[in-house]
């Protein structure tokens, strides 16, 4: 009886064991989007602010790497970061942000789908923001496409911005 118990928790730790992901086969950089902050943004508003004809170079990258879209089980969200040029100023006043992708063309609020948020921003992040991926299983029709929108949605502030300026971001999507 005593083997019996513990085979039974060897079985249960193994089974309740959470498998692991498939290394990715292809990260996709997508990076150096520009765009602006207006010091007239104030609290109690959310802003979206739309990029434009943003180009993702998947395909070339796949075909580089000789990997065919039939043998893709998914792209999903990697990594992402907001950074504020030349510390002109930082991103203390966000207190919630997301980044949507949207088909060439649509570029409404709340357009296509989340891909990455940060709720809440952490109090004094300076000038760089790393956020975190959506749990989204796949997003090749967003990532696939040579040209796309992207939207970035300020949900929340904490604060008027402290002066017009620039802001980066740079994400990466892993192709499973």
């Amino acid at each position: 009886m005593k083997n019996f118990s513990i085979f039974l928790l060897a079985a249960l730790f193994f089974f309740s064991c959470k498998k692991e992901e498939a290394p990715s086969l292809l990260r996709i950089p997508v990076t150096n989007l520009k765009f602006s902050v207006d010091q007239t943004y104030q609290p109690g508003f959310e802003y979206f602010i739309p990029i434009n004809n943003v180009k993702t170079n998947a395909m070339n990258l796949l075909n580089a790497r000789g990997i065919d879209t039939t043998t893709i089980n998914s792209i999903r969200p990697g990594r992402a970061t907001l950074t504020a040029l030349f510390n002109q100023s930082d991103l203390n006043f966000i207190d919630a942000v997301s980044i949507r992708l949207c088909p060439l063309g649509e570029d409404k609020e709340n357009c296509g789908q989340e891909v990455f948020y940060r709720d809440p921003v952490p109090f004094q992040p300076g000038i760089d923001l790393d956020l975190i991926p959506s749990n989204v299983n796949d997003i090749r029709d967003f990532v696939l496409p040579d040209n796309i929108n992207v939207q970035v949605k300020f949900e929340r502030l904490r604060s008027f911005p402290q002066g017009s300026f620039d802001i980066i971001l740079d994400m990466e999507f892993y192709v499973r």
